[in-house]
């Protein structure tokens, strides 16, 4: 720690340092409320206070609580405003950052995207939109950290002459490109 970037072959700008690949986790567990909040907000603190650059994103469809469990009750939905960009082809790094909140947890700092406001907004979370946020987020985050809903179903393709909005579409697009997957479920049998 402490040591100055590498030069570049060029001699002019220092390298940046080698970063560690970004790993992609997605919380989810069945209905009922099993708990996957609570584990995706404390998996997010730990890595933040392991030094981890670290990003928390709330993606339940059906009961987004990050922001609640995290005391940002007054807070607008980042995560809304960062899937609008998405749609317009225009989501990097530094725009997850500018929807984000900065949380400090045990004396670090941690990114979060909170949830939509409202559960009837959830048609904003198109699948394609989901999965250029999450290739967004592996751009600056060393660990991404992802609270989705419990339902795993592909919704019923109605007869509309255009595709329907799926409601389950977040979850299955965060769940693609997820390198890992907790899945978290109640003691009962």
């Amino acid at each position: 720690e402490g040591a100055d970037p590498a030069p570049s072959p060029e001699g002019d700008e220092p390298a940046e340092p080698a970063r560690e690949s970004s790993l992609v986790t997605v919380v989810w567990g069945p209905t009922g409320a099993p708990g996957r909040t609570t584990v995706a907000v404390n998996l997010a603190a730990e890595h933040a206070v392991a030094g981890r650059n670290t990003l928390l994103i709330d993606l339940d469809t059906y009961g987004p609580a990050v922001g609640v469990h995290l005391g940002l009750t007054e807070e607008s939905a980042g995560v809304a405003r960062a899937v609008r960009r998405a749609d317009h082809g225009r989501l990097g790094a530094a725009d997850l950052a500018a929807a984000g909140v900065r949380v400090r947890v045990a004396g670090a700092d941690l990114t979060v995207l909170t949830g939509l406001t409202r559960v009837d907004r959830w048609p904003e979370l198109r699948p394609a939109a989901v999965t250029a946020l999450i290739a967004a987020a592996r751009e600056r985050w060393d660990r991404v950290v992802v609270d989705v809903g419990f339902g795993l179903e592909q919704d019923e393709e109605l007869s509309f002459d255009v595709p329907a909005p799926q409601r389950n579409g977040a979850t299955l697009a965060a769940l693609a490109a997820a390198d890992e997957v907790i899945a978290v479920g109640g003691p009962d049998a």
